[in-house]
């Protein structure tokens, strides 16, 4: 090696003390870019460009919103979803288009432009009605169809599934070329259900009841799968301990957290800031102190806060914890001024919790109950949902329980942690079902399962769902993992991969005086990045030393 280039970098190397600190600030500015940027996979890859196309919202006669529950399905994918009625096609609306899903849920003429649009797609999902006019356009000369009909009992999709015999599936010849997915049957005949020829996808059946989870979550990753998605044969869980307000027995859930704990898994709390007695009093919880103790030392060792609500009661329905609250349950409907009263809501609620010392990392509203209205300003509060999803403005009755984790178009782009097993409580929900639940969503590819306990229970029977959920093979899942974003008008909590961060205003954080969120509550650093801080300054010392040592060298000489 000839050593005059060397001499000549060393040279290089020695700099004026201001082009030194210049250096350092820059090197500084490098590593603490690194140390904050978000290291979590979740929203990375590109979204595939998507359609939904439907001739109608629900099926004829049935109130329930067949088409938003499909599209809440597929934000589970790695998707950008665009909803259009039939009606709202123009032309080239769809040219950009990678995926299109079409949604047959009555007989329609097609115009011809639409479907060479669709057939120029790379990739078409089709349901239920009218695949033979794309047949038609696309040639195929051995496509039948046979049209509707019903009596079938059983659908074969990996295994045997029962089929109420009044259900109407659309049965379809799909040609020597296709590939065969599903099939109906009954005593004695066996028909195409679902299946793939070239780059159409078909199923003549849309369900999404959870008796049908299977059939509808797996037709969607086999349709939909592709080199963008991260999907794994592993299955989540995530327990709830659920309806805990300043009116709760602080020993009750604090004997609830202790079982927990003896599992070493990670778990989370829905707290209710405020209680609502009989005779309207409030209790804050910054009122109880002795609740807030045992919550902070959960939320220290491991415990996510969700906020379930503020009071979980409205003038219809007045008692915390049994009421409802963004919901008219008296007359199934939104609630009056629904925009302001929510905000009202999570503005004090989030408040509440923060000055307790408590970080609300996601959101869950009672009963699962919230209009279109509701959900719209809640997704500028909080990025994550915890719960049922209410689809539709009809009735609190229209809901969805999702099996696996979803980024909801519903939601206005919310991710929703579901929930799916139901809860214990000794009469209608046992433990049994609760694990018959679970066994089923195992089926699900990426299935996710959650359940709830009441912290004012009895612990007795968390260890046998625990253990029963650990020997079915699920992991418990830490809510903190994901990118948490929660934004009020004076509080900004943001976290990833376990970590962190609030900030407050500094004159919402005077007026609460002497509370619970001293001791460095507002700098939330993890081991993690206390680590790698002090690496990062071994390495600038070790930089400042060695542009010293040459300086002097160059001094000397």
């Amino acid at each position: 090696m000839s050593w005059k280039p060397m001499n000549e970098l060393r040279k290089n190397l020695i700099m004026t003390g201001v082009n030194k600190r210049a250096i350092i600030f820059f090197l500084l500015a490098v590593f603490i870019l690194a140390l904050c940027s978000p290291t979590s996979s979740y929203g990375s890859a590109p979204r595939v460009k998507t359609y939904i196309l439907y001739d109608s919202p629900n099926r004829f006669g049935d109130s329930f919103p067949l088409v938003n529950a499909l599209i809440e399905h597929l934000g589970h994918f790695d998707l950008d979803c665009q909803p259009m009625a039939l009606e709202e096609w123009k032309a080239g609306a769809l040219q950009d288009a990678e995926l299109v899903v079409y949604v047959g849920l009555r007989d329609v003429i097609l115009p011809q432009g639409l479907l060479q649009e669709i057939a120029h797609a790379p990739k078409i999902i089709w349901f239920e009605k009218n695949i033979e006019q794309l047949a038609a356009y696309l040639q195929w000369q051995d496509f039948k169809l046979e049209g509707v009909s019903n009596g079938w009992s059983v659908i074969n999709y990996k295994k045997d599934m029962f089929l109420s015999d009044w259900m109407n599936v659309v049965i379809t010849q799909p040609g020597q070329s296709a590939q065969v997915f599903a099939t109906v049957k009954d005593v004695v005949n066996s028909k195409p259900l679902a299946w793939q020829r070239g780059k159409v996808f078909y199923s003549g059946f849309l369900e999404v009841h959870p008796s049908h989870m299977l059939t509808l979550s797996g037709l969607l990753h086999q349709f939909i799968s592709n080199q963008n998605d991260s999907h794994s044969q592993s299955h989540k869980a995530l327990l709830r301990i659920e309806d805990v307000s300043p009116l709760v027995n602080p020993e009750a859930v604090s004997a609830v957290i202790a079982t927990i704990k003896k599992y070493n898994i990670p778990f989370s709390i829905g707290v209710i800031p405020v209680g609502v007695t009989a005779n309207d009093n409030r209790k804050y919880l910054h009122e109880s102190p002795k609740l807030v103790k045992v919550l902070k030392e959960a939320q220290d060792n491991g415990a996510s806060i969700i906020m379930h609500g503020y009071t979980h009661q409205n003038k219809y329905s007045p008692k915390t914890g049994e009421g409802y609250e963004f919901w008219n349950a008296r007359d199934d409907k939104p609630m009056e001024n629904d925009e302001a009263f929510t905000q009202e809501r999570m503005e004090a609620g989030i408040e509440e919790l923060v000055r307790c010392g408590l970080i609300p990392v996601a959101f869950e509203p009672p009963h699962y109950a919230m209009s279109h209205t509701g959900y719209q300003v809640l997704s500028r509060y909080f990025n994550i949902f915890s719960g049922q999803i209410q689809i539709s403005d009809k009735s609190d009755q229209l809901s969805l329980a999702l099996p696996y984790l979803s980024t909801s178009t519903y939601l206005n782009g919310m991710m929703v942690i579901p929930e799916n097993m139901g809860y214990y409580d000794g009469k209608t929900f046992l433990v049994e079902h609760m694990l018959k639940s679970s066994e089923q969503i195992l089926d699900i590819q990426d299935g996710f399962a959650c359940f709830f306990y009441h912290g004012y229970l009895p612990p007795d029977k968390l260890p046998s769902i625990i253990e029963g959920l650990k020997k079915q093979g699920y992991e418990f899942f830490d809510l903190r993992q994901l990118p948490i974003q929660v934004q009020s008008q004076n509080i900004k909590i943001t976290g990833q991969d376990g970590q962190l961060k609030v900030e407050v205003d500094a004159k919402l954080q005077s007026s609460w005086g002497n509370s619970a969120i001293s001791d460095g509550f507002f700098e939330k650093v993890g081991s993690v990045h206390i680590m790698l801080l002090l690496l990062i300054l071994a390495v600038f010392g070790g930089i400042i030393i060695h542009l010293r040592a040459n300086a002097n060298k160059h001094y000397e000489g």
